[in-house]
């Protein structure tokens, strides 16, 4: 008896986050999440930054929790990068609740 195994070289063909937009009130988080997509045994894990941000307390944690800063007055692009192949990454939107009180 024979038997054949088959591996398949672990590929990341994509990084998707979601929401793709969301609108957070100054002082407040919101939460993205990453969907890596590919093929083989990859692992699925990001790596979490973001960019445009005019506060420099707006920052977003390890786990996709973005906490906006009391001062931001920016639009901040979410990004996602693939732990595994960093060149493939997915992008997100947030933007500052423009009607608080």
């Amino acid at each position: 008896n024979a038997v054949a195994f088959v591996t398949t070289a672990p590929t990341v063909t994509g990084v998707t986050v979601s929401p793709a937009t969301q609108v957070i009130a100054k002082g407040q988080s919101g939460t993205f999440t990453a969907t890596v997509e590919g093929t083989g045994l990859y692992p699925k894990t990001v790596t979490w930054g973001i960019t445009g941000n005019a506060d420099p307390n707006t920052n977003i944690n390890g786990e996709g929790v973005l906490k906006m800063g009391e001062n931001e007055t920016a639009t901040i692009t979410v990004t996602a990068t693939s732990t595994f192949d960093t060149t493939k990454t997915g992008t997100a939107t947030a933007t500052v609740n423009p009607t608080e009180p």
